[in-house]
């Protein structure tokens, strides 16, 4: 489990604090048989590769170790790993977080600006971040769809959030997603499943559409 966790150029990588130099242990403490080490990991995980909805490359590059404990039967918190997964799957940048209302925009151009960056080459540099951020997700998205029968109301409606956005796996996500409508008993997650279910219908059309061209 996690072999080659340590072959990665950890602190290289950045996080929503800087260098993911502490990211190797946290994952390793989500294996911990104590659930108050495993519970402090997640925790900082959450607030440092997926912060407030942002993803970073030390995110893509936690991914793949994620989706390695997922597929452990002994995993001693699945739900919560799937969260976290869940979340990143859905994740944004910092920039086009922040930097996309009038008062954003202003304020980033000028720090940008301060520092010899602009903003638009620094958000097409986080555009590709992301981009790896999800190439890293795709594979495993199909992962998740036991995730959608959790006993936790968060866990599922993340989950149905992340399905929708990968297109990809809508053949194996639509009909989870149909069947997780009809046996949820909460109305306001039954509501969020219906609307990632049209969510990802409309996506698999235009997905379908540019797959053909």
């Amino acid at each position: 489990m996690l072999e080659g966790l340590d072959a990665i150029d950890w602190p290289s990588l950045t996080h929503a604090y800087g260098e993911a130099t502490d990211v190797p242990d946290l994952l390793r403490a989500l294996l911990s048989p104590d659930s108050g080490t495993r519970d402090e990991a997640i925790h900082t995980l959450f607030g440092n590769i997926w912060h407030q909805g942002t993803v970073y490359p030390a995110t893509a590059a936690a991914v793949p170790f994620l989706y390695e404990m997922m597929a452990d039967a002994d995993l001693p918190d699945p739900d919560g790993v799937a969260f976290l997964l869940s979340s990143i799957a859905t994740g944004r940048g910092y920039l086009d977080v922040h930097a996309r209302d009038d008062y954003g925009e202003r304020a980033w151009r000028e720090i940008l600006s301060k520092q010899g960056q602009s903003l638009e080459g620094e958000m097409a540099r986080e555009a590709s971040e992301i981009q790896s951020v999800r190439s890293a997700v795709a594979p495993g998205v199909p992962l998740l769809i036991p995730f959608l029968r959790s006993e936790h109301a968060e866990v599922r409606e993340s989950v149905a959030e992340a399905l929708a956005e990968y297109p990809e796996h809508a053949r194996i996500a639509l009909p989870a997603l149909e069947d997780a409508v009809v046996v949820e008993a909460e109305p306001g997650v039954r509501g969020l499943l219906l609307e990632m279910l049209q969510r990802l219908r409309t996506r698999q059309s235009c997905w379908t559409i540019g797959v053909s061209r």
